[in-house]
């Protein structure tokens, strides 16, 4: 008889191995279960493929989905009056960026005028519903930003978005 453990040669009256200190079968009355590693079931990997498959459209969806321009204006506003520079310049068209370079203002100029309306002035903002150039197919589209100041008076800001690709990008802002 040898050890389970260790595989030493044991009498078949001896109770532990001499060796590593196993306890032994002690003469055949003592039963051992040897665990086996474990192996995903049939089901397992069906449910585990089809999670997979089901991340894989879902993912694919989301990449083919377009964002809507107001969407678009909401993010690009909220990234200027938050002053982070970077995020909205993610939303520019590079016409939109070579006119801000040949021109006198640029991206943080426009939100320091966006920054003094809606924090330092206390106005509320709401982004109006996109108007496009074709309805069928379209390719320019204008969000209406108005801008509720602390008196009442609205101040109107037209956004000009340009379809490239599948994303509205700021094309223009009349301020």
């Amino acid at each position: 008889m040898n050890c389970v453990k260790c595989g030493a040669e044991l009498h078949p009256d001896q109770k532990v191995c001499i060796k590593c200190g196993t306890r032994t079968a002690a003469g055949g009355h003592f039963y051992i279960e040897k665990k086996e590693a474990w192996k995903p079931t049939r089901n397992m990997k069906y449910a585990a493929a089809g999670a997979v498959v089901l991340l894989i459209v879902a993912l694919i969806v989301n990449s083919l989905k377009v964002i809507p321009p107001d969407e678009v204006t909401k993010e690009w506003f909220d990234a200027m009056v938050g002053r982070e520079y970077n995020k909205a310049a993610r939303h520019h068209s590079p016409e939109f960026t070579s006119k801000m370079q040949s021109g006198i203002s640029d991206t943080r100029a426009i939100s320091d005028y966006l920054y003094d309306d809606v924090v330092n002035n206390q106005a509320q903002y709401t982004i109006g519903a996109p108007t496009y150039d074709i309805p069928a197919a379209p390719t320019r589209a204008n969000v209406m930003v108005t801008l509720t100041l602390a008196d009442g008076r609205p101040n109107e800001i037209p956004v000009d978005l340009i379809k490239s690709g599948r994303r509205w990008l700021i094309d223009n802002v009349a301020y």
